[in-house]
């Protein structure tokens, strides 16, 4: 099928072959394959997928880069196609005549939020998401162009400070530029034993010294008589 409508039919087995074939011709750029086409083929199992040879060449598709074991060259894979493919994350997770494709660092399947998470190899993996939730509401620096958005309300960060500890990942997107937060000192203790859940006592000369200062930036129309 290719962008949903059937152009052929073959047997399973051919089916295989084809697609290897043209998942080559894609990464190295011949018989006129784009290099963006997705190359689903989803194999005959019990209770499966419904089995069949799936392309997809309309625009907006979501791709992400992995290294082709065959030749090392990059090969763009979409998200359909990556659920029916073995793509080691490390050398060791290599499988001579299964494995196919390779990440090109561990972290390349996560996105720039969950990147910047420092740790998180120590920490348990639902925490991580609510943290990759949190990241995106930060104050921060939402824009680079305040006077020219229309937004209904915006919030920015004025003591921004660039971390302590951070990321390889935060200086190669060159976040220091734009800093998203504030470095805190956190004592996790009981302060009498009556404490609040979820709340914190906050140092009254940190705020009093700018410590979380922010800026809400809100949007008004004025019609004029």
């Amino acid at each position: 099928m290719l962008d949903g409508k059937i152009v052929g039919w073959c047997t399973p087995k051919t089916a295989e072959k084809v697609a290897q074939s043209l998942k080559v011709w894609r990464v190295n750029g011949e018989k006129g394959i784009p290099l963006d086409l997705e190359i689903a083929h989803v194999p005959n199992t019990y209770g499966g997928e419904y089995p069949g040879l799936y392309l997809f060449s309309s625009p907006a598709r979501m791709m992400r880069p992995v290294k082709y074991l065959g030749n090392g060259k990059t090969d763009m894979i979409g998200t359909f196609e990556q659920v029916y493919m073995d793509i080691a994350c490390m050398d060791d997770e290599v499988v001579p005549g299964v494995t196919t494709h390779q990440e090109f660092t561990p972290t390349n399947i996560l996105s720039i939020i969950a990147n910047q998470t420092p740790f998180s190899d120590f920490n348990q993996s639902p925490r991580n998401m609510y943290q990759c939730q949190m990241g995106k509401q930060t104050m921060g620096t939402p824009s680079t162009v305040f006077n020219h958005r229309t937004d209904n309300k915006m919030y920015r960060i004025q003591s921004s400070q660039t971390p302590v500890v951070r990321t390889e990942l935060y200086n190669e997107y060159g976040l220091d530029g734009w800093p998203q937060g504030n470095n805190a000192i956190v004592a996790v203790i009981s302060y009498t034993g009556y404490d609040m859940e979820d709340a914190m006592i906050l140092n009254k000369s940190a705020h009093e010294r700018g410590f979380g200062y922010g800026t809400v930036y809100n949007h008004h129309i004025s019609i004029w008589p």
